[in-house]
């Protein structure tokens, strides 16, 4: 660890029950003493997994002198994850003293003596070859692709004997569950280490991520729970969430929004959300689904069609949801779908926007069966069944693909009007948490 003087302000007070834990601490001496070659973490969410073994390990690392020469990686399953997770954190833990230069476009760091930090994305980076790695912290280890370890990184650890570090959260028993199976059975050079949430944080904290997760994810998230096996995505939903309210012209309306061409529908969902004691409740009153179509026809079915038939009047307020392009792996929105929205409804009634990356499909989802049916069984979220029916139909029938990390879009007509409602409830009851200010867009 760096000197104490030298430390930035980066440099918080971990939580004393993490300090204290014993799984903790015998990772950490694990650590010290490299007993092992690889680390599985699997661990609760904000348990410190990723704070302590991943960015500041790393950091201590580098830091040394005998270390000085050498290479060390921090990774993701993509490059624009990789960045959130680790870039701003790496920078802010490392002593300016110890900087000899940052490089932002290459996400790299180098320090005094010759070593270098950079940051990876596992997608982009697994054809990449002749590489010196002599560590690697993994974060979101369960998301990578299946054969990244064997095919890009164990070749380059191995050429340095080097040691990997791989933390994430279960989804299942995929890959990130064979490999902790080989630590959990001792196999030669793997160590595999398991705490969950609720050893570490406050019963209060409990409580809200409860309110926060429909049961499974909240197994899987705070329990780090591999019994939690992949099912249909949004299994919330039931018939109880089928409920028909009135309209209240005083409230804004919401508009979440997933753009599409050709064959697949671009789909509108508009709701309003109520606040019932203490609570926000969303009802979700239409769907709208086309083919073949564009967002200047979008924008007049929603303003003619629907919210000029209002028998409470055209909305005082519209709120547009959904995801902006270029922060997305696979975004199917552009700026200027934005702009045209903009344009059409400004001088009409005061409109507001509230667009923000969606980097992970599952989170997501997991936002809206939160949403759907929490784990203490609260439904903060209904569907109109006669004017809803496909997004239904979505809910319903959508399936994941056999990596269980995105949805099966086979059939063209489905997964647009549930990804829509997914980008509402990532922006506002991300199960990450609200976003800063610098990680969204409200235009």
């Amino acid at each position: 660890m760096p000197e104490k003087s030298d430390l930035t302000i980066r440099w918080f007070d971990i939580n004393p029950k993490a300090m204290k834990h014993p799984v903790q601490k015998k990772l950490y001496e694990d650590f010290r003493k490299k007993k092992f070659r690889n680390y599985l973490i699997a661990a609760g969410r904000r348990s410190f997994k990723t704070e302590r073994f991943a960015k500041r390990l790393l950091i201590n690392e580098i830091l040394k002198k005998k270390n000085y020469k050498k290479i060390f990686f921090a990774g993701a399953p993509t490059r624009q994850q990789a960045k959130e997770i680790f870039w701003d954190d790496l920078k802010r833990l490392t002593p300016p003293k110890n900087i000899k230069k940052i490089i932002e476009t290459s996400l790299k760091i180098e320090i005094n003596g010759g070593g270098t930090l950079r940051v990876i994305g596992l997608k982009e980076f697994r054809r990449v070859q002749g590489q010196l790695m002599h560590g690697i912290v993994i974060s979101e280890y369960q998301d990578c692709d299946a054969a990244v370890y064997n095919e890009s990184i164990e070749p380059m650890i191995n050429d340095t004997r080097g040691w990997c570090i791989k933390e994430g959260r279960p989804f299942g028993k995929n890959h990130f569950f064979d490999e902790f199976l080989k630590g959990k059975q001792g196999q030669k050079g793997w160590q595999s280490y398991h705490w969950t949430s609720e050893e570490i944080l406050s019963k209060e904290q409990i409580e809200e991520a409860k309110a926060n997760l429909a049961k499974p994810d909240y197994e899987r998230e705070y329990k780090a729970s591999f019994e939690t096996a992949t099912q249909r995505p949004y299994y919330s939903y039931t018939e109880k969430n089928n409920k028909r309210t009135e309209i209240l012209p005083h409230l804004p309306f919401i508009v979440a929004c997933d753009f599409n061409a050709q064959d697949k529908p671009m789909s509108w969902v508009v709701g309003q959300r109520h606040t019932e004691g203490t609570r926000e409740i969303t009802y979700w009153h239409k769907a709208l689904s086309y083919q073949f179509t564009n967002t200047i026809t979008m924008c007049k079915i929603l303003d003619e069609d629907y919210f000029m038939a209002l028998s409470a009047g055209y909305p005082k307020k519209i709120i547009f949801y959904g995801d902006y392009a270029g922060k997305k792996h696979t975004s199917n929105s552009s700026y200027n779908d934005w702009e045209i929205i903009e344009n059409y409804f400004r001088n009409k009634t005061k409109i507001e926007k509230r667009i923000k990356p969606c980097l992970s499909i599952r989170d997501s989802i997991g936002a809206t069966n939160a949403q759907l049916c929490n784990s203490k069984g609260e439904i903060r979220q209904y569907v109109d069944p006669e004017n809803c029916s496909e997004l239904i139909k979505d809910w319903e029938y959508c399936a994941w693909k056999d990596n269980g990390r995105e949805l099966d879009e086979r059939d063209p007509l489905r997964t647009h009007l549930c990804r829509a409602v997914d980008y509402y409830n990532e922006y506002e009851y991300s199960i990450r948490g609200k976003p800063s200010t610098g990680s969204f867009r409200t235009i």
